[in-house]
């Protein structure tokens, strides 16, 4: 599995410097399906998000959407760009309600460098593009493969570890799965239903359990 290259404030601040960094941002809140950052947008700000999930998405040569990666609580987004002074990489968007913390780009510079914490937010950001390059790299591997690796990272992410296994709720659409790993709406249902049938994985709707996880990385290794 990926290694989770989220970032997390926890990652780095302490207790008082997060407190102190909270204390400069603006509470906001935003509905299902929202769009909160368009990829190609200047970098104003950045989003802390306290609860809810986002999707990271790209708009990929045929106008389609790609799906990098959902973010949850706890993390930053928005960074990259205030960091490296670019453009929004990617569009993020809300899965559900999303509570959080909005910060203005100046605010999040002047605080990075009176708190010495250059050397690791830059570390962070550079591990975002590799995954982003990863991801890109990845496209090649077969339907199953790619769904296989998409649901090991999302149960990583913000999947739930209970006794009937590792649970992913979500309100990702089977749609928003192919968009993710680059397939089409068909090819990831008929792959769903042959992990179902191999047991690896149950599903509802808006809900995915996956019970064998070696097995779904051995699908991943190939």
């Amino acid at each position: 599995m990926a290694q989770n290259t989220s970032l997390h404030l926890t990652d780095f601040l302490t207790a008082q410097q997060r407190a102190e960094l909270e204390g400069l941002a603006d509470e906001v809140t935003y509905p299902p399906e929202h769009t909160i950052f368009w990829e190609g947008q200047p970098s104003l700000a950045v989003l802390i998000i306290q609860s809810g999930n986002v999707k990271v998405t790209r708009q990929g040569a045929d106008g389609t959407e790609i799906i990098f990666a959902i973010r949850g609580a706890d993390e930053v987004m928005g960074e990259e760009g205030v960091l490296m002074d670019e453009p929004r990489s990617a569009t993020v968007s809300t899965i559900t309600t999303v509570s959080g913390l909005i910060l203005r780009a100046d605010e999040l510079l002047r605080f990075v460098g009176e708190q010495d914490l250059w050397p690791a937010m830059y570390r962070a950001t550079v591990r975002r593009r590799r995954q982003l390059e990863e991801r890109l790299m990845l496209a090649r591997l077969d339907v199953r493969s790619r769904l296989a690796r998409w649901l090991l990272e999302l149960a990583t992410e913000v999947g739930e570890d209970t006794e009937e296994g590792w649970v992913i709720e979500s309100t990702l659409s089977q749609q928003d799965l192919a968009a993710r790993i680059g397939a089409s709406r068909d090819g990831v249902a008929i792959e769903l239903r042959k992990l179902r049938e191999l047991g690896l994985v149950t599903t509802a709707r808006r809900r995915i359990v996956l019970h064998d996880l070696t097995a779904l990385r051995a699908i991943v290794a190939g």
